[in-house]
């Protein structure tokens, strides 16, 4: 459920086809003589600069993105934003841990370095941080005038409400009353799957069940200890729910390698798929909302009431909690299945760590944390976190402006041998903290914040950890997982990080 539940990387695409568009509308020649004629003048560009010690200048890397051939080798080396994440790592590994690129009007540095990291979410980001926010969804709320919930928004609005939740979803007790109704909804995750593993079938639609258990955990968790009383009538009301809203995500996806303003202007197919998707998701959503209400639960909703928060934002904040709830959880899920069915040995020594332990045993087990650590690590749900920084600063020993989007590469950090051993393998006893300090196999632990720190930081992390640590403890408790895929999954670019090809899992009883 992180706070860039809709990557960044969407709007860093829609620039560069957007490129094409304009040179090759032009005369493309004269184009390219007159930039070439530019870069010889002796003019500097001040926030493209730092002056060192010595009182010289320092320019920073840059990625220039400007001619019809470099957008096209773009987009091919990135394969249309799907494998953007590799293309990114491989330009930090030529151009540093801080680089700049330039499509069309937009001026975007990328970030790999965990010290910079932590200096821009906990001295540059400012008391009320911005982020990204994907166009689609800001011409959505602007043309029907939609109020949203955390995620969209920005000032003192956002403070006002972050403050109420920070005590409700992030303080050490709050996990007291997620435990059971995710632990309840985790169990019936495994009656699901008990067929398939009793005919030794592939579970045929793994994600649609993870996703179910997914938005499924979460009403239970509004509903509290209510839940199992008033399941059936929840469900027969949500049953459509899960297809509903990873609707939303499929729709603005299209929307990634296109301008959303213009396909707007146009009222396109894919316009309209995506406002139709989001106009139902939003009403299914707040339907749920009001249901739960009317039952009377004493969950996270009662507890949201309880604070003070009135029905009109209770409806449009708990209906963004759900949506969020869907595909990130259930993409992270689904790559710790995959890596637990692809290490056999990693895969028993979990099984046997968990046996007997219930509750808070297994959401605080050290090597399951670590399971779940490697998994972020490797395959961030969100590959890269975004800032807007509140004012003009020095980030890397280079001059950043504050209108510039920051865009943190989790992925490039993560995989990187300056801050893990062996980065490319699958290790959760790499954190294990050693007796002195630090962790064996990680020389830079903020080089993977998966749910980013700082004020802004992601609202459901502890939520999402607990759902997650639950459903695998059941799910290695009754099953052994095989992976039958017969080549490797990789991981792929649509607005969060998704496998590249359906997960093939056999499930055995044990």
């Amino acid at each position: 459920m992180s706070n860039n539940i809709f990557s960044s990387f969407t709007q860093f695409c829609k620039n560069q086809v957007r490129v094409i568009s304009e040179l090759c509308t032009k005369r493309a020649n004269s184009v390219l003589l007159q930039k070439l004629e530019e870069k010889s003048k002796p003019k500097i560009n001040k926030s493209n600069v730092s002056v060192n010690s010595t009182g010289s200048i320092r320019q920073m890397p840059e990625d220039p993105i400007v001619s019809i051939w470099s957008t096209i080798r773009f987009l091919i080396a990135s394969r249309w934003g799907a494998r953007l994440h590799e293309y990114v790592d491989q330009r930090h590994k030529k151009l540093g841990p801080i680089y700049r690129s330039n499509a069309g009007s937009t001026s975007t540095v990328f970030i790999n370095s965990s010290e910079e990291y932590r200096k821009i979410f906990l001295e540059l980001e400012g008391p009320t941080p911005k982020h990204f926010l994907p166009e689609a969804w800001i011409l959505y709320n602007e043309e029907f005038k939609k109020q949203r919930g955390l995620f969209f928004m920005d000032g003192e609005e956002w403070l006002h409400f972050r403050k109420i939740l920070n005590k409700l979803l992030l303080k050490t007790n709050s996990t007291d009353y997620m435990i059971h109704p995710c632990d309840v909804v985790a169990k019936d995750l495994v009656d699901t799957l008990n067929p398939y593993a009793k005919n030794g079938l592939v579970v045929p639609n793994l994600k649609l069940e993870i996703y179910n258990f997914s938005i499924q955990a979460i009403l239970a968790t509004l509903m509290g200890s209510k839940w199992c009383q008033c399941k059936e009538e929840i469900l027969k009301e949500t049953d459509q729910l899960p297809v509903i809203l990873h609707k939303i995500f499929q729709c603005s996806s299209r929307l990634n390698v296109i301008s959303a303003t213009n396909a707007k202007k146009r009222n396109s197919l894919w316009w309209r798929q995506f406002v139709n998707s989001v106009d139902d998701a939003l009403a299914a959503v707040k339907h749920v909302v009001h249901l739960l209400i009317n039952l009377n639960g004493d969950g996270l909703l009662y507890l949201m009431m309880n604070a003070g928060i009135k029905s009109e934002d209770l409806v449009r904040i708990v209906a963004d909690l759900i949506i969020a709830a869907g595909d990130t959880s259930t993409s992270t899920m689904q790559w710790a299945l995959y890596l637990l069915s692809t290490n056999i040995e990693t895969q028993e020594k979990l099984h046997d760590r968990l046996r007997g332990k219930e509750g808070k045993e297994i959401i605080s087990d050290i090597f399951l944390k670590g399971v779940i650590k490697e998994t972020l690590r490797l395959y961030p749900t969100a590959p890269f976190l975004t800032r807007y920084i509140s004012k003009d600063a020095v980030i890397g020993g280079y001059t950043v402006n504050k209108k510039e989007l920051l865009l943190m590469s989790l992925y490039s950090s993560g995989r990187s041998s300056e801050n893990f051993v062996e980065p490319d393998k699958f290790l959760p006893e790499r954190w294990i903290r050693l007796e002195k300090r630090g962790y064996y196999g990680v020389h830079k632990p903020g080089a993977t914040i998966p749910f980013a720190i700082g004020v802004r930081s992601c609202i459901g992390k502890k939520l999402a950890e607990i759902k997650i640590s639950l459903a695998l403890a059941q799910i290695l408790r009754n099953f052994n997982i095989e992976c039958t895929n017969k080549r490797p999954v990789k991981m792929v670019l649509q607005l969060i990080a998704e496998t590249s090809k359906p997960l093939q899992l056999k499930l055995t009883p044990r």
